[in-house]
């Protein structure tokens, strides 16, 4: 009964959700077609647009994580939609030094993907290129390094791809369980984290391939193949040196994927995280993008102490001149955005709603 009452919540927060959205995408084509969407552009012409990616599907991850990875198809469909509406697209250097100094291009972007993923090289290059587009692509080294998927990606996935009831998860270090039911609630979701986290704190990369590969036997699905695939994978330095010689901005993401609350560990994570790039940069990385969104200002003298200019977070708006630089605002793209939302972002018809919003929030009384 438990598990049939979980389910029937379940089904009606989609359904809650999914109307949600639809009330909203309908708000937005109204929107649209009053032309409150060029009003919009008229009202934040002098600020600077920055878009965020992450990965482009080889297979089915847009379905796995659909804010995490994107279609090909749908991230040409969005070079196209900036192209159709005449925006400069410019070099983040670039970008920063117009926009401190005034001289910004009418509604013009910056595009940038986080972590470096191998398929990246597969399917951003080209477009872009092919634009006339260009991208600066912060990358964590850890995996680069190691040439392994990510770790905590392949197990999540491995566990929403099985399309088994159960998986028998007796003496797997860190699950505490010996049958889980493969039901996505959060008994599953307990024992998926718990794996992870323990392998994380306590294991070696080779150790960690080799838990993975036994996961994959029990859930029934194979982590040889993804691997092979590189799918969850990172780029190699081969490929990065590649792309920096197209002209792609190589810049710096932490070493290892995490942002440590105190000084030594975080100028260490930006010292490894340099010292592997200088192989593929002309110059030192100087340009930062915060780790899973995490960020703090008590982070900005430790960042600048390290010779960072800039720091992109996660945070959705527009850039101003006099936005700091170490807390850029970026749009977080994705295949689960529709293309109105889009149009609504790069426009700034939604940063225009955010600003209402929150003049409105902090004059209403308490």
């Amino acid at each position: 009964m438990r598990d049939f009452c979980g389910t029937r919540v379940a089904v009606a927060l989609g359904a809650i959700e999914h109307m949600r959205r639809l009330i909203k995408r309908s708000f937005l084509y109204v929107a649209r077609a009053l032309g409150l969407f060029r009003i919009a552009e008229r009202r934040t012409v002098g600020m600077l647009r920055i878009l965020c990616y992450h990965g482009l599907s080889l297979a089915d991850e847009h379905e796995f994580r659909p804010m995490l990875h994107m279609r090909p198809e749908t991230f040409r469909a969005r070079l196209a939609a900036i192209t159709r509406r005449g925006y400069a697209v410019l070099p983040l250097q670039d970008a920063l030094a117009a926009l401190r100094q005034g001289t910004l291009p009418p509604c013009a972007v910056v595009i940038t993907f986080d972590d470096g993923f191998h398929d990246n090289y597969r399917h951003a290059i080209r477009p872009l290129r092919e634009a006339g587009f260009p991208a600066t692509i912060y990358v964590t080294t850890y995996h680069v390094i190691k040439e392994t998927p990510v770790f905590r990606l392949v197990v999540l996935y491995m566990f929403w791809k099985s399309a088994q009831e159960t998986a028998d998860l007796r003496d797997v270090p860190g699950a505490g369980i010996d049958i889980v039911r493969l039901d996505g609630g959060e008994v599953m979701r307990k024992a998926m984290w718990s794996i992870i986290e323990h392998a994380e704190h306590d294991g070696s990369e080779a150790e960690r391939v080799q838990l993975a590969k036994d996961l994959g036997r029990r859930l029934g699905v194979d982590y040889v193949q993804l691997a092979a695939e590189r799918r969850f994978s990172l780029m190699t330095m081969d490929e990065l040196g590649r792309i920096a010689a197209e002209g792609i901005d190589i810049q710096l993401h932490t070493h290892r994927h995490r942002m440590p609350d105190d000084r030594a560990g975080l100028l260490r994570e930006i010292e490894d995280n340099r010292a592997a790039l200088s192989v593929v940069t002309a110059s030192a990385a100087r340009h930062f993008c915060y780790p899973s969104g995490v960020w703090s200002r008590h982070h900005w003298p430790w960042l600048r102490e390290a010779g960072i200019e800039s720091g992109a977070t996660c945070e959705p708006g527009l850039n101003e001149p006099g936005t700091e630089p170490l807390g850029l605002k970026r749009f977080l793209d994705g295949e689960s955005v529709s293309a109105i939302e889009f149009d609504a972002e790069i426009t700034g018809f939604t940063e225009l709603l955010r600003r209402r919003w929150k003049k409105n929030s902090s004059q209403a009384p308490a």
